[in-house]
């Protein structure tokens, strides 16, 4: 088992070195997603799961999940910082016991499938948590998200994707732009 989990973290390391770790993934605003820290990102959820529950395969669609969460971390924290809107530890924790509870005791099964390293577990509750506290403030979030992703400005390595005002859609993968395009 040890052996297939250091081939999974090789091949996981070998396929993000091949995209080269310089260079910027995403800007929000001022904020900016380097493609370094997506990559850390990946092989700490590859080193942090058991290897059954890895990557099956699709890195690319990976990696879009991750910075579609990144992005949004980014926007929810501005939209609540502008609402007044804060939310403390107490906050996090009771969200957190309740997901334990939903999920029968085992957050370690639920955050392997959803691609989540521990810490990356806690700041999406966090979240969770900013959402529910801006709702009764803003009335919609998601559109009040969208907004908000319209005015500070999102960019998109195209090697990603392109972004829809919540998340990053599939593109051709391509850095090139077209000839009149």
């Amino acid at each position: 088992m040890r052996t297939l989990a250091s081939i999974t973290l090789a091949t996981a390391a070998l396929v993000l070195a091949a995209c080269g770790s310089s260079g910027v993934a995403a800007t929000v605003g001022d904020d900016t997603i380097t493609i370094a820290a997506l990559q850390s990102e990946v092989v700490a959820f590859v080193e942090s799961v058991d290897q059954e529950t890895a990557l099956s395969g699709d890195l690319s669609g990976f990696q879009q999940e991750l910075l579609t969460r990144e992005i949004n971390h980014l926007l929810l924290v501005e939209l609540a910082e502008r609402e007044g809107v804060e939310i403390d530890e107490a906050d996090v924790d009771a969200l957190l016991d309740e997901l334990a509870q939903q999920a029968g005791g085992d957050l370690e099964a639920l955050r392997a499938q959803f691609g989540y390293t521990e810490e990356g577990l806690r700041r999406a509750v966090e979240d969770e948590a900013r959402l529910r506290a801006l709702q009764p403030v803003v009335g919609d979030v998601q559109a009040a998200l969208a907004q908000l992703s319209e005015e500070v400005g999102v960019e998109l390595n195209p090697r990603y994707g392109e972004w829809d005002e919540l998340s990053v859609q599939p593109g051709t993968g391509s850095i090139s732009v077209p000839a009149g395009g």
